[in-house]
Order: C-alpha cells, then structure tokens, then sequence
C-alpha cells in the first residue's frame, strides 16, 4: 500500500481503538497522537492528523475523517504498555491491521488488578496516610478499616451517570461517618488522621500529574481539562467529608 491510498474502513477503526484504549486507560495526550502516528506510518499512511481530548478523538487520514467519543476513564497502565507494545511492531511491519486489531481486543479484555488486591492495597494507603498526619496505632488500624470498606462499595458507587464524582463523594462521606463511629465505640487516638488518610486515596494525584505533563506538552485544552476534573473530583471528597462530620454531629457524634 502506498501512501496515497485511501485507508480502509479496518485501518481507521484500528487507529481510533488504540487511541480509545490509551484515553480510557489513563494515558497523556502526547503519548496517544504519537501512537496513532506511529501506527498510521507502518500501515503507509503519511499523512495523518489527530486531535485527542480526555472526552474525545478526532483522527484523519489522507482525507478520511473518524470521530470517537470517550465516556469512560480510568487507570490501567498495563493496558497502556501493551497498546504501545502493539503500535511499535504495527511501525515495524511486524503485524498488518487485522492482527493489530486482534491484538487490541485482547488487550481490552485483559483484566484489571483484582478487587481484592485494591481492597487491600487502599486500606493500606489509607492506614499509612493516618500515620503521617499524627496517628497512632489505633488510628492505623481504624483507618485501614475504614479503607477497606470504602474501596470494597467504591465498585458499586461509580457506577452511576456522575460516575467518579458521586464515588468521590460517597468515599468522603463514608470515612467521616466511619471515623466517627467507630470513635464513639472504640476510643482511638486521632479522628482527625483517621479521616485524612481515609480521603487520601481518593484523590487524583495522577490525573493532576497528566495535567500537568500535557499543559508542559503543549496540550493546553487537555490539561486544563485533566486539571479541573482533579479539582472537582477533590471538591466532591471534601463536600463528602463535611457532609459526614454534620450528620455526625446530628446525631450526636463527636464534634472535631
């Protein structure tokens, strides 16, 4: 195929996958043009733009024009490798487009971490966060408690059309609530640490870290984009938090 062919219905569909995959799995901006690129090169496409937004895809190739619209975001950076994995043997003419296209299906069923390991791995953050901020034994285990029951209804909560806002939310307001509780029933040392190390997890350290390396590549629109979804996903844990510490002290828990 030479450069000037037209691509096929399978080469746009191939090159649209992969960028899809890298938005919803977490990827930079810059990294998923330049895999699109990359691939649009070995299948002898030199003349190929792409636009890629956190919520959107515009790719055209040789006057062939794919939108796609990505309603879904998350963190998976093994998929991520394993897309870029893809695009470097489709450069190399190691693999032609049906296979690139098997070899992307495949990495989309490619399970995530268990939801065991995450249960286990956020109550451990959440624990050690306490310890940071003042806490004591008592307060580590109080929020590794806390952590596992939060991440273990977190699946259940993000769900839903507001998605990882509402689940920020209902995080927050679960580790206040369950901070205060378990205070009232079983003295520990600091409610305060307790909660913030709780919320610590459920903050978007690495979406503010994309931000900030797409706005530093020149991706303005996708950074700023990248750095108010942070900030509101770190609104909706405080709004949460306040929301639990009133009803607490509604219902007669411990003012802080």
């Amino acid at each position: 195929m030479n450069s000037n062919t037209k691509p096929n219905r399978q080469e746009m569909e191939l090159l649209c996958k992969a960028a899809q995959l890298m938005l919803e799995n977490g990827s930079e901006t810059y990294r998923v043009e330049e895999t699109v690129l990359r691939m649009a090169r070995g299948l002898r496409h030199e003349h190929t733009s792409i636009a890629a937004f956190p919520t959107s895809i515009f790719v055209e190739v040789d006057g062939c024009t794919h939108v796609r619209r990505i309603s879904r975001r998350g963190t998976n950076t093994m998929r991520i490798a394993q897309v870029n994995e893809i695009s470097r043997r489709v450069e190399h003419g190691d693999m032609d487009a049906q296979a690139a296209m098997q070899a992307l299906d495949e990495a989309a069923r490619m399970p995530g971490v268990p939801q065991r390991t995450l249960v286990f791995s956020y109550a451990l953050a959440a624990a050690s966060f306490s310890l940071l901020f003042g806490g004591d034994a008592g307060t580590f285990a109080a929020a590794f408690f806390i952590g596992m029951l939060v991440q273990a209804v977190q699946p259940l909560l993000i769900q839903g059309e507001m998605g990882a806002l509402f689940g920020n939310f209902a995080g927050g307001l679960l580790t206040a609530v369950l901070a205060q509780a378990l205070h009232g029933l079983i003295p520990y040392g600091s409610v305060n640490a307790a909660i913030t190390g709780g919320i610590m997890p459920l903050l978007s350290g690495l979406l503010m870290t994309t931000a900030v390396r797409d706005t530093m590549y020149g991706d303005l629109i996708s950074g700023m984009a990248r750095a108010l979804e942070a900030l509101l996903l770190a609104a909706s844990v405080a709004l949460g938090v306040y929301t639990g510490l009133k009803l607490a002290a509604m219902m007669g828990g411990m003012l802080l």
